[in-house]
């Protein structure tokens, strides 16, 4: 069973298909890259997989349940996060509170989470206190990133994630 799994998908916004056929699939482990020219579908695809865009014909599949036409906060529920490449932060609150917000399903105690994102993104943690609107690119890109592993999710969906980042960023493991 694959963790991943898009049935001939069809699909888009309003009455416009974007997306016609597309199959993928996603093993658990495995990192793959969708690859192509600005407006190829890339982003609606993840946008259709997470539930921000019409599939009109066929089906998505997660961790083997179907999941098509689910809203994205269920999506998130069954273990799938969606980084965005543009406005991806609560631009007002502070990047702690951004963080706080990726863990918003959970109870209990959140702080070893939060250690292992100031772990992966330690500028985050000397700006913790700033507003997330206030940051470089790069370094909102890092806090929309760790906003999603707050929640270590089965599946990371990223946008252009190096959009913004400094070249020794974007080649950090």
């Amino acid at each position: 069973m694959s963790l991943l799994e898009l049935r001939r998908i069809a699909g888009g916004y309003g009455g416009a298909d974007v997306l016609t056929d597309v199959e993928l699939r996603v093993e658990s482990g495995e990192i793959v890259v969708i690859v192509g020219p600005n407006g190829a579908g890339k982003t609606t695809v993840m946008k259709a997989v997470f539930g921000l865009a019409r599939v009109r014909a066929g089906s998505v599949l997660f961790d083997g349940s179907d999941i098509t036409g689910l809203r994205p906060d269920q999506v998130v529920r069954r273990g799938m996060c969606f980084v965005p490449q543009e406005r991806n932060v609560f631009s007002t609150l502070s990047v702690h509170e951004n963080l706080e917000m990726g863990a918003f399903i959970l109870s209990g105690d959140i702080s070893g989470r939060l250690a292992q994102v100031y772990e992966i993104f330690p500028p985050l943690k000397e700006k913790r206190r700033q507003p997330a609107g206030s940051l470089s690119g790069g370094q909102r890109q890092m806090v929309a990133m760790g906003r999603a592993l707050m929640l270590a999710p089965k599946l990371l969906l990223l946008d252009e994630p190096t959009a913004g980042l400094s070249p020794s960023q974007s080649q950090r493991r």
